[in-house]
């Protein structure tokens, strides 16, 4: 098992799931910009003031997080932030349940009510995230390998 998530096709399989998802959520909160809003304020988590930032901010971030994801750019550092999000995001569906509250998920237009089932779909995220903040495998990116670089001299 150790060797099937330490192989670079593994990692290069996490980064298309992380990406792909958060840049399939993303699109869809920035085509509705209002109802991500509204999904947000039902949190009862941030005030009023800060809603309406956080619902045209946070899609731009998890867009270009996945796009970074998918295309291998800044492995490392774009994991990390997926992995923040997503502990973010679980903290707060864990915080919505605690108190009781039945309200979408607010992840993308065809999203479900907070539970458990969301709670483990983002922890399953998380650990691909993780893999990849860990262990960037370098496979089909547009990054320039440091070894690989013009001018830079084989040991």
């Amino acid at each position: 098992m150790r060797a099937v998530l330490a192989h670079p096709a593994f990692g290069l399989l996490a980064r298309a799931i992380v990406g792909g998802i958060f840049v399939m959520y993303a699109v869809d909160k920035i085509a509705a910009p209002a109802d991500f809003a509204l999904n947000i304020e039902r949190y009862q988590l941030l005030p009023l003031a800060l809603v309406n930032l956080m619902a045209i901010v946070l899609p731009w971030l998890e867009l270009v997080v996945g796009l970074c994801l998918l295309f291998g750019i800044r492995l490392r550092i774009n994991a990390a932030l997926a992995a923040l999000m997503l502990v973010v995001f679980i903290g707060a569906i864990g915080s919505a349940m605690a108190r009781g509250l039945e309200i979408n998920c607010g992840c993308s237009a065809h999203s479900e009510t907070v539970g458990w089932g969301k709670i483990a779909e983002d922890a399953a995220y998380l650990l691909l995230a993780l893999r990849i903040a860990v262990k960037p495998d370098h496979v089909l990116t547009l990054e320039i390998q440091p070894e690989t670089a013009p001018g830079v001299v084989a040991r």
